[in-house]
């Protein structure tokens, strides 16, 4: 899948019906908490589903900011769950 961003287009690995469906409900209830710790936890799993292991996530990602970083693999996380913001999430 690609998913375009804007830092770039990023090739990212394919996933699975079951695997969409198991982390929508993970990324439903991460966004509705709102909170930041477990969203970057979040972001950093989604580094790996997408890219495959830590040091091929940092070659496509190490030379953002960190703010840079957080942009793409949000938009990432909405690519794969075919969300078009956070508020399109059903409860």
């Amino acid at each position: 899948m690609i998913v375009d961003t804007k830092h770039g287009q990023y090739e990212c690995n394919d996933i699975t019906r079951k695997q969409r469906r198991d982390l929508y409900k993970k990324v439903k209830q991460i966004y509705a908490s709102e909170d930041m710790e477990k969203m970057h936890d979040l972001a950093d799993e989604f580094a790996i589903l997408a890219f495959g292991d830590e040091k091929k996530a940092n070659e496509k990602l190490g030379k953002l900011t960190a703010i840079e970083e957080d942009e793409v693999l949000m938009t990432i996380i909405n690519s794969y769950m075919g969300i078009e913001t956070p508020l399109d999430i059903g409860g």
